[in-house]
């Protein structure tokens, strides 16, 4: 295992690197570099975890820097910070964790702590077993999100498409316990298998992938192809899974490869996201206020420019086909 320390305060790196060395499993390795050169450690090192100081660097900056991380190395970001910062925007940004000190008496001793916790609870959520590597027909990946209205929208879309449909991930606005029983109930009537989300769980055609209840869904892109992450966090504009938090992930995962779906619902949540898919070459849907049981989420992407068309829920799923079929 090696843990990667990003941060300009040497002195905190360096308590926090010696800190480590007697909590963490033995042969475990650390180095640490500052926030300029960061990306490049990352790069070069391909390390475990990454461990982000926000305080070296402006709080309007902080989220930038870790999505610039997260999403495109595919690896645990861990955030920590002193003083108060907007946790919601670390997570939404893809940081995992984000845990604050104060300089206090035992206050570094309680970080190093919480970042060890935090450090092996997001190594386990690593697949340990050889994926089922994609092919090059799952190239393409459906984001979907959604809320009021919704459960009953996506069975919809979903009839709509093939069995051998390229995978489809879907965040909808569901509490914990309700998502296992509607991915089930699913996979029963349609002709793809659905299944509730599980960190490291690779993607191929005819998956669909419901996000659990409770838990933000985030999807990643390796050398064996896309994986999904599950993860426990706070609420992002007041939702955990929060489709803004996939939808940001899938940005940077599937950049033009990705078709973006925004479903009824009421207020925002997607819609800056579904714009950052836009902005990264990705093609997006929104569904019309003609068929939206609450045209809330729908309209602000249609609105802000995220979506490149809007359509009545009975339309999309064939407007999806007849792109793949062109090679759109």
């Amino acid at each position: 295992m090696r843990i990667l320390v990003i941060s300009n305060d040497k002195s905190l790196a360096s308590l926090i690197v010696h800190g480590l060395h007697s909590s963490m499993p033995a042969g475990t390795m650390f180095s640490a570099c500052d926030v300029r050169s960061g990306r490049d450690r990352l790069r070069m090192e391909n390390p475990s975890a990454v461990l982000v100081d926000v305080n070296s660097m402006h709080e309007g900056d902080a989220p930038e820097y870790v999505k610039a991380l997260a999403p495109r190395y595919s690896v645990p970001i861990i955030a920590f910070y002193k003083g108060s910062t907007s946790v919601a925007a670390l997570i939404q940004a893809g940081a995992l964790d984000a845990i604050g000190w104060q300089a206090a008496e035992k206050g570094e001793e309680r970080l190093i702590a919480r970042l060890s916790a935090s450090i092996m609870n997001s190594v386990n959520r690593v697949r340990v077993q050889t994926p089922e590597k994609t092919t090059p027909d799952t190239d393409k990946v459906i984001v979907i999100g959604g809320s009021t209205g919704s459960t009953q929208a996506l069975p919809v879309v979903l009839k709509g498409l093939p069995a051998d449909c390229p995978p489809v991930v879907c965040t909808l606005h569901m509490p914990e316990g309700y998502t296992k029983i509607y991915a089930e109930q699913l996979d029963l009537s349609l002709g793809q298998t659905v299944v509730e989300a599980k960190s490291g769980l690779y993607l191929k055609k005819g998956l669909v992938v419901i996000a659990a209840g409770g838990k933000h869904l985030r999807l990643f892109r390796d050398k064996n192809g896309y994986f999904v992450n599950s993860e426990t966090g706070v609420k992002v504009n007041g939702h955990c899974p929060s489709v803004d938090v996939l939808f940001d992930s899938a940005a940077y995962a599937a950049k033009r490869s990705a078709i973006g779906v925004i479903l009824t619902g009421m207020g925002s949540d997607g819609a800056k996201g579904m714009l950052d898919m836009k902005r990264m070459g990705a093609y997006n849907i929104a569904e019309d206020e003609s068929t939206a049981v609450v045209y809330g989420m729908p309209k602000v992407a249609a609105e802000n420019g995220a979506a490149d068309i809007s359509l009545p829920l009975d339309k999309i799923a064939g407007h999806i086909m007849n792109r793949l079929k062109q090679g759109k």
